[in-house]
């Protein structure tokens, strides 16, 4: 079969025609209600790139990561239609520059009191998906929101550009850093993979979401652990925190790759930068916390193994489980990442990619056991896979576009087959690549 299509050439004008249209299509005018429609240009368009970028070796790398950024400057002046936390990441900025902290109170807050605000208004009101929830962005995201209310008051198209303009500096960083990575594992470019992928180019410039920002910092930190620069790699480490929390899961990780001393360095830089990032949101933690918590406990979306014991207890007791399941899973999660920090000085890979594996499968981890998987959070394990030599991510970015089905018809109903069929896909291709890891592992 690969045979097949190593034989089936494509022409870079062909490719480049075929390719930016699909994109400019659903990043422009496709409805999320319609899944039909979404899945099927979402497949050719997926399928395209693996094609492209797995079967199709004669195509110049420096063309294709060229057509990469032009995509994206192509989808910058798109105005997100698969996801609208957009409007929430207008509300936050432009009650900022109105003077009011963005964590201190609820959209419903200023609607109920008549508050009205330059374009704090019922119409962006109504666009929020959780208008009685405390914002939970922190001051990263805050801050690009800030200056994008500040340049566009009452303009939403313009105010989502200007946020967009600092995610194309963000991936353009990423795909630089990509350029320079060496792996001998790979016969396929790590910046052509990210630089093409449907999700990060869907995900990030389309609908504006700020993982692309915290892989860029993540990346920033990884490439500067590697070469010595401790100190520097806590800091954009603390970057990344402070744009999406998620980092501080792999402290034990980084600590333990580090070694004690270098590993207490990094933990004390890493605490003092991100205090003094977070430190506007101090005031508001128990804000914070609340929606945290309500997020966790409330919000279901595209599990896997959450919907697994959630059915059990259906099926058992006669109810949901999930919400007293949840500090359970954490726990499990936190076990995992400390096991898996211990394992990493223990493994057949390189000292390198040790390091990254383990943030892969942390995180990983903690997807497989959360409740909530929004398509844009595949990103950040795609991007980390990338240094690595595990491929499943790239599969996954793939395969999540069947969570969609929630949106069908505007029903916001989960569609249990399809999202069984992404796991068990994802699944049987993981056990796959491990059993060839091992394999390989034990033969060398």
């Amino acid at each position: 079969m690969g045979t097949f299509f190593h034989a089936m050439s494509v022409r870079l004008p062909f490719f480049t025609l075929f390719f930016g249209g699909m994109a400019f299509w659903l990043a422009y005018f496709a409805d999320r209600n319609d899944f039909l429609f979404f899945i099927a240009a979402y497949g050719v368009f997926f399928g395209l790139y693996i094609w492209v970028c797995f079967f199709q070796h004669q195509l110049q790398t420096r063309h294709l990561l060229v057509f990469g950024v032009a995509l994206r400057v192509l989808l910058l002046f798109s105005f997100p239609n698969l996801s609208d936390d957009c409007w929430r990441f207008l509300w936050d900025g432009r009650l900022a520059v109105a003077g009011f902290h963005p964590f201190l109170h609820t959209p419903s807050y200023f609607i109920e009191n008549n508050i009205v605000l330059p374009g704090i208004t019922p119409e962006v009101y109504h666009q929020l998906n959780s208008p009685h929830y405390f914002t939970v962005y922190p001051t990263i995201c805050q801050g690009v929101f800030a200056i994008s209310g500040w340049l566009s008051p009452e303009n939403n198209w313009l105010g989502v550009v200007v946020m967009k303009l600092f995610l194309l500096f963000c991936e353009l960083g990423t795909i630089r850093l990509l350029m320079l990575e060496r792996t001998p594992h790979r016969s396929v470019s790590p910046a052509v993979l990210y630089a093409l992928n449907p999700l990060v180019l869907l995900e990030i410039m389309g609908n504006a979401h700020f993982e692309g920002a915290m892989i860029f910092f993540l990346m920033c930190g990884i490439v500067a652990m590697r070469r010595g620069k401790t100190a520097a790699s806590a800091v954009y480490w603390a970057l990344a925190t402070a744009t999406k929390m998620l980092p501080v899961l792999f402290l034990p990780i980084v600590w333990r790759w580090l070694g004690w001393r270098k590993g207490l360095v990094f933990c004390g830089v890493f605490a003092a930068a991100t205090i003094l990032l977070l430190l506007p949101l101090l005031a508001v933690l128990p804000n914070i916390a609340e929606s945290l918590d309500l997020y966790f406990r409330e919000f279901q979306f595209n599990a896997s193994f959450y919907y697994l014991i959630r059915a059990v207890g259906y099926s058992v007791i006669g109810w949901d489980i999930g919400e007293r399941s949840g500090p359970l899973l954490g726990l499990i999660t936190l076990g995992g990442t400390l096991l898996i920090a211990l394992a990493t000085k223990r493994s057949f890979e390189s000292r390198e990619t040790r390091l990254v594996s383990a943030l892969l499968f942390a995180l990983f981890l903690y997807l497989s056991l959360s409740a909530v998987v929004q398509p844009w959070y595949v990103c950040v394990p795609f991007a980390l896979s990338l240094l690595t030599r595990w491929r499943f991510p790239v599969v996954w970015t793939g395969l999540v576009a069947l969570s969609y089905s929630h949106f069908d018809m505007g029903g916001r109903e989960e569609h249990f087959a399809l999202i069984a069929t992404e796991y068990t896909v994802l699944w049987c291709f993981i056990g796959w690549e491990v059993w060839v890891f091992f394999r390989q592992s034990v033969t060398d």
